[in-house]
């Protein structure tokens, strides 16, 4: 109870931001670090507690049970919440952190395979940024290791082959609590499993795929997008592979087209908590104004 009382007054006393709505970066207050470091230290247990639920029928798949796993998910607004991203967004956020001169970049184990006891490979998958950087190496010493943005970005490629999926996390449903890019696993990432259940955790992306049906090869050819989109977004029609408005937007099955058929283009009207328009269009400078 105190932890969620903290959490909930956190917006009314968190001074100073990390990602600004206008793509601006500063410096974090003294209290958001400490808030924090009480989450990193007790985010274990809330992932464990949250995925019981996901995992229980009762809670996903009976209608009283389900309505009330979406109440209390939406109670929980202030835990961390994410958006899923593509590698050309991820790649400018990076370096907007690079330019900043003062952001912070480490890797470390997946939060949600480290909770669930999942060693299965790649394990460091958890990309932390700006202050999330700080806290993770403070709390989580032996586990966490500096990245320079190189190696960063060559992680984030490397992610790929794996299926991962990039997923910006903010607190409190703001980008200004942005702490760290998690290269999810579909079938382990606790908030991509709620999202997949009761479509809470995780946000769409500012993109989204479309299809050139004439140059799809079709799914006897090919078909890796079937193999790879974790969001059931692929529909086949007439041997041809289109898709639904399940897309989130990582752009996963965009390289892997063996038909050069698929692209990402900008959502219409696009704002999320985490990803405002005026930051998309500071690390995007094409985007859609």
């Amino acid at each position: 109870m105190l932890l969620l009382l903290i959490l909930s007054l956190a917006p009314l006393i968190a001074i100073l931001h990390i990602l600004r709505e206008d793509g601006t970066l500063v410096k974090e207050s003294k209290i958001q670090k400490s808030i924090h470091k009480l989450y990193a230290i007790l985010e274990p247990t809330i992932l464990k507690s949250m995925n019981m639920l996901i995992k229980s029928k009762f809670w996903t798949e009976n209608k009283i049970g389900k309505a009330m796993f979406k109440t209390l998910a939406k109670m929980l607004w202030f835990l961390p919440h994410g958006v899923v991203i593509d590698y050309n967004t991820v790649e400018k956020l990076i370096k907007m952190i690079a330019e900043s001169g003062n952001g912070h970049i480490a890797i470390g184990p997946c939060v949600c395979k480290r909770a669930l006891g999942i060693k299965e490979e790649p394990l460091n998958t958890d990309l932390t940024i700006l202050y999330g950087a700080e806290i993770y190496k403070e709390v989580l010493k032996e586990e966490y290791r500096e990245l320079t943005p190189e190696e960063a970005l060559r992680l984030l490629k490397e992610f790929e082959d794996h299926k991962l999926i990039h997923e910006l996390f903010a607190c409190m449903n703001k980008g200004t609590w942005t702490f760290v890019i998690c290269n999810c696993d579909a079938r382990y990432c606790v908030p991509t499993g709620a999202y997949l259940k009761i479509k809470e955790g995780i946000f769409p992306g500012p993109f989204k795929v479309v299809v050139d049906i004439e140059k799809c090869v079709g799914v006897e050819d090919c078909g890796k997008c079937l193999e790879i989109c974790s969001f059931n977004a692929i529909e086949v029609h007439d041997g041809k592979a289109r898709v639904n408005d399940n897309c989130m937007g990582c752009g996963l099955c965009v390289e892997k087209c063996s038909g050069n058929a698929r692209k990402l283009v900008p959502r219409e009207n696009y704002d999320s908590p985490i990803l405002k328009r005026e930051f998309l269009l500071k690390i995007l400078p094409d985007y859609p104004r």
